[in-house]
């Protein structure tokens, strides 16, 4: 027969209590109460020791428990996880950052995209406007008929209205008009938008002004603030009342021969330059077609 360990250790116990009973029943039966004091502290310091070595051993086996576990999980497997984990997390800041660039760098390209979309959108705008010029042309070329300064007027309004639009300010105030040579060498006003007939009829520039160097040099000239201009820029002052402060001189050139120049002034300051070079594409078509009404006119010219 199998004798269990624990039947031996429950035998043992039992034995142990009834030598303590019977212990304690002969210290009644003497009348020793101090032997009886003795015997149950004795008993309960070695319950109390006995549970001590039981919770010592049960948390020993529960550490030993434990470290099984954590050799189990693999704890120096779970650190280099971590550490390749953190390298992760770094070079995904990186992209993160990166893309991020990219993302404005893509919003930047947009904008510009966005931005040449809207200047050929306007492009094509003007040069829908050319379509009734083109018509008159071709109607004076067929009847031969000369142009009207009526014309030569609302084309230039046209020209003007480019600039005004894209300067964009209400209180700027703009005048255009075209410069030609007098039999005397000396610029003078064909057409205006602004200037008063009697201003027309009495200007006279001389070749050392903007608008007689713009005609001899061959060059487009501009001066954005008149009061605070360079030694080197040729503008003459022959108005103190002067309201303008920019000012952009186009000669248009046949031939190598300055047939006329087109003069744009206005009150702002800083103005114009900027919308020559976007629309200069647009506004050379209307300076050739304020040419060929000027041809179809001349007396040089047989219809």
């Amino acid at each position: 027969m199998d004798i269990k360990k624990t039947d031996v250790f429950g035998g043992i116990g039992v034995l142990v209590i009834q030598v303590i009973a019977n212990g304690i029943l002969y210290a009644f039966q003497k009348n020793n109460m101090y032997l009886v004091i003795g015997i149950v502290f004795a008993l309960i310091v070695s319950v109390f020791v006995v549970i001590i070595i039981s919770l010592n051993r049960k948390l020993k086996k529960q550490e030993e428990s434990f470290n099984e576990k954590i050799e189990r999980l693999g704890i120096d497997d779970l650190k280099k996880e971590k550490e390749e984990l953190l390298k992760s997390m770094e070079y995904l800041k990186e992209r993160i950052s990166d893309v991020e660039h990219e993302r404005e760098d893509i919003e930047q390209e947009i904008e510009r995209l966005e931005q040449e979309l809207e200047l050929f959108k306007n492009k094509c705008e003007y040069y829908i406007n050319t379509v009734s010029v083109n018509r008159k042309i071709l109607y004076s070329l067929k009847n031969k008929k000369k142009y009207e300064n009526t014309e030569l007027q609302t084309l230039i309004s046209e020209i003007e209205y480019i600039f005004r639009d894209d300067v964009f300010s209400k209180t700027a105030k703009m005048n255009t008009s075209i410069f030609r040579k007098d039999g005397q060498e000396l610029c003078r006003i064909l057409v205006s938008t602004k200037h008063s007939p009697g201003t027309i009829d009495k200007l006279r520039l001389d070749k050392n002004s903007l608008v007689g160097t713009a005609f001899s040099e061959k060059r487009i000239i501009y001066c954005g603030d008149i009061n605070n201009r360079r030694a080197d820029v040729p503008f003459v002052e022959l108005d103190e009342s002067r309201q303008y402060h920019s000012i952009l001189a186009i000669p248009l050139i046949v031939d190598d021969s300055t047939e006329f120049v087109l003069v744009i002034t206005c009150t702002k300051i800083n103005c114009l330059e900027e919308t020559y070079n976007k629309y200069q594409d647009v506004l050379q078509r209307y300076l050739e077609l304020l040419c060929i009404l000027l041809f179809i006119s001349s007396d040089k010219e047989e219809v």
